[in-house]
């Protein structure tokens, strides 16, 4: 049986919502940092054991920019926002611009979908891969462009990515970035961990909220933590990491190092900065708690409604069962970052 295509909601229906609302239910773990990066994770017992995740899913591709997904499972599959698969075989890597569900026992077909690999010819056959997220800086566009049928839509937004990063190739291949900073990658994923209850994360680099992460359950979470942590967040973490300005972000304090004159010393000193860490990155999430959100609804399937949402901050997507939200991908907008760089820029002195 060939597999079904996605139909999307003909009419969108428009209304507002808050961040402490798409997060009620949740509580903030302990923070964890690792360089200029800084991870509070969200713990919850309120779950939805009747969503899987791609991870054990079979996956194929038969024609450029359409991904093909195969449910076996008794269960509703949500593919997370931006799923991308770089395989090793010679084929296509692709992405996803959205979220997508999909019906237990059943195989559908997403035509709007992109490569990201520009010159690499071939489809990819019907298997089990290990999934990724698409770097963060893609997502915005990705995102933008999610209803339009053009296997090469996201190629320019690749060779911009790349050359940032100091990878000057003239074809639009994402694995060259995964290939070069690959030994970073690992290194900056394992200095962070998946916790016990964790079904989402509010994720800071440079000081400033970058994305917040929600999962219907906390073995969801823990299925799709390393592509977000490594391939999404780990991206930008990397190359802000590789401006100069980004060395030292303010919210990261420094210890009084004259001060400490044993091993309980610096114990202490350790763990009064931790806190004075915790307690400004919780104060920079308390300004976004309130902010509305304007949702635009794309799809319902059962009792499962897929939303775009988006104010002046963030844009992303999230999947409801009536009132309470299963699952939520927010990230910040490029416009909004480039303002709070500038907004955050010393004065000039002379």
């Amino acid at each position: 049986m060939p597999p079904a295509p996605h139909k999307a909601l003909k009419k969108a229906r428009k209304g507002k919502t808050t961040v402490a609302h798409l997060l009620k239910g949740c509580e903030p773990g302990p923070m964890q940092s690792a360089g200029i990066m800084q991870i509070i994770p969200l713990l919850s017992d309120i779950e939805d054991h009747g969503i899987v995740s791609p991870v054990n899913a079979r996956f194929r591709t038969e024609a450029y920019g359409t991904m093909i997904f195969e449910n076996s499972s008794s269960c509703m599959m949500l593919i997370p926002c931006h799923t991308g698969y770089v395989v090793k075989q010679p084929a296509q890597d692709h992405a996803m611009g959205q979220a997508a569900l999909v019906r237990s026992e059943s195989v559908v077909s997403f035509d709007t979908a992109m490569c990201i690999q520009q010159t690499q010819p071939g489809f990819i056959a019907a298997d089990n891969y290990a999934m990724m997220i698409l770097p963060f800086v893609l997502r915005e566009k990705a995102l933008q462009l999610r209803k339009e049928r053009s296997f090469s839509k996201l190629w320019n937004d690749i060779l911009d990515f790349n050359r940032e990063l100091g990878i000057d190739k003239s074809q639009a291949h994402l694995e060259y970035f995964f290939t070069a900073f690959e030994r970073e990658l690992n290194q900056f994923v394992a200095e962070f961990e998946w916790i016990p209850r964790q079904v989402g994360a509010l994720i800071l680099v440079n000081s400033v909220v970058a994305g917040i992460e929600r999962s219907p359950s906390a073995e969801y979470f823990q299925s799709v933590w390393e592509p977000l942590i490594r391939e999404c967040y780990g991206s930008l973490a990397l190359k802000a990491a590789r401006k100069r300005e980004a060395s030292i972000p303010s919210s990261r304090v420094s210890l009084n190092l004259d001060s400490i004159e044993s091993l309980n010393d610096l114990r202490k000193a350790l763990g009064e900065a931790e806190e004075r860490e915790a307690e400004i990155a919780r104060k920079t999430i308390r300004e976004l708690l309130d902010e509305p959100f304007y949702y635009e609804e794309e799809e319902r399937l059962e009792k499962y409604t897929l939303e775009t949402v988006s104010n002046s901050q963030f844009i992303g997507q999230l999947v409801r069962d009536g009132d309470r939200v299963c699952y939520l991908s927010l990230i910040t907008r490029d416009e909004w970052r480039k303002k709070k760089e500038w907004d955050m820029a010393e004065p000039f002195a002379i």
